[in-house]
């Protein structure tokens, strides 16, 4: 398992933990400011202010949440820098009376979802080992996102060739 495999088991473990501060650990918080683009928030969020904020929501609002990391590969992107792609793929339970970061109501409080995307990340190196200074996230086009969610809800033994 290389370094950055390591990393990303680390830092999946933190998320299932769901703790803000625990998962900030493994941000370069002396940046002058993240680049974060979540898949389910309209914004990119470009100020430690703003991330602690959708984190510390993130422990409320989600009741579990598993991560897995797969085909990561890494290239240099500087002398103390790596860019990262992978496939991941996420499970999440909400919260019952989970609401969103406005204070509007869920409407899918206290069910779960999964799904995969992409996520392209940067590493930076330092004397605590990488620590991420930007995160992507981006799913498939809508049309190969859903036809994939079609093949695999097939009944199982159903047209078995």
């Amino acid at each position: 398992m290389t370094a950055i495999d390591s990393f990303f088991s680390e830092y999946r473990e933190a998320w299932s933990q769901n703790k803000a501060r625990l998962i900030e650990s493994f941000w370069a918080t002396d940046e002058p400011a993240p680049f974060y683009k979540a898949e389910e928030i309209d914004a990119i969020i470009t100020s430690w202010d703003e991330l602690r904020r959708y984190w510390t929501h993130n422990e409320v609002f989600n009741e579990a949440i598993e991560l897995t990391f797969a085909d990561i590969q890494a290239q240099a992107a500087g002398a103390d820098r790596q860019l990262v792609g992978m496939r991941m793929r996420w499970d999440i339970r909400f919260a019952a009376d989970a609401k969103l970061m406005d204070g509007s109501p869920f409407s899918w409080a206290g069910k779960a979802m999964g799904g995969t995307n992409h996520v392209i990340a940067l590493l930076k190196e330092t004397d605590d080992g990488p620590r991420l200074t930007a995160w992507i996230e981006a799913p498939n086009a809508p049309i190969s996102y859903i036809a994939e969610l079609y093949l695999q809800n097939v009944s199982p033994g159903f047209a078995k060739p």
